[in-house]
């Protein structure tokens, strides 16, 4: 995954208040998300149904991809997982802020990324996944100080949202794209914010046969429009 940069989002910023919407978030997104939509290949040599040899007498078959469940399958679980993040050690009690956004991948169980600043050394901000059941720092996110814009511009509160609204972005994008010739579904979602320029907006992308369809939601998970 993309590490998001300071300075890439203070020229994405600028670039915004000249450029068109559509050019921008078509750049914001490709500088912080993977390409959406496309099925991610298993790692060379790796197989859904592989074994694993114990012993001589005991062969135990691995858990297959299809045994896990998805990530949008439930709301409540979506929002413990959110909670989860506010329990971790060096970050209980403390009121977190997040940068750029959040990207929610449904793939063995599901995984979730978010940049967060550090409450303890507040010119930080660091990656942190969700996967097999917790939480994990990433690395840290580089941040340039040649800028005039602070830090604190380009955070936004993480209470402000609701981890379960993903289920309700993806709930709804999948029943639209049942109208859409050749859909191919999604197993993304992201949550995009730049304070700076008043952008707040849950997404979805869904290739479909004859173009993607980029589909915008607010910050409650309520369908704004459908577009290519």
């Amino acid at each position: 995954m993309k590490t998001l940069h300071y300075k890439h989002i203070i020229f994405l910023t600028l670039t915004l208040l000249t450029a068109s919407c559509k050019e921008i978030r078509s750049s914001f997104e490709e500088t912080i998300h993977p390409v959406a939509g496309k099925k991610e290949k298993s790692p060379v040599g790796s197989s859904s149904s592989s074994t694993v040899t114990f012993s001589s007498s005991s062969v135990f078959s691995a858990v297959s991809e299809q045994e896990f469940s998805s990530i949008f399958e439930d709301a409540a679980k979506l929002d413990s997982i959110q909670q989860a993040l506010y329990e971790m050690p060096h970050l209980k009690g403390k009121e977190l802020f997040f940068l750029a956004g959040l990207y929610f991948y449904d793939y063995q169980g599901g995984m979730i990324s978010v940049d967060l600043q550090d409450p303890d050394k507040p010119e930080n901000v660091d990656t942190y996944t969700y996967s097999n059941g917790h939480w994990e720092i990433q690395k840290p996110v580089k941040i340039s100080t040649n800028t005039h814009f602070p830090l604190k511009m380009l955070l936004m509160p993480l209470h402000d949202i609701k981890f379960s609204t993903a289920k309700k972005v993806y709930d709804i994008a999948m029943e639209k794209s049942k109208d859409i010739e050749g859909a191919e579904g999604t197993q993304h979602v992201y949550f995009t914010q730049m304070k700076a320029v008043h952008v707040t907006e849950w997404y979805v992308i869904i290739p479909a046969a004859r173009r993607n369809y980029r589909m915008t939601f607010d910050i409650a998970g309520n369908l704004r429009s459908t577009g290519s």
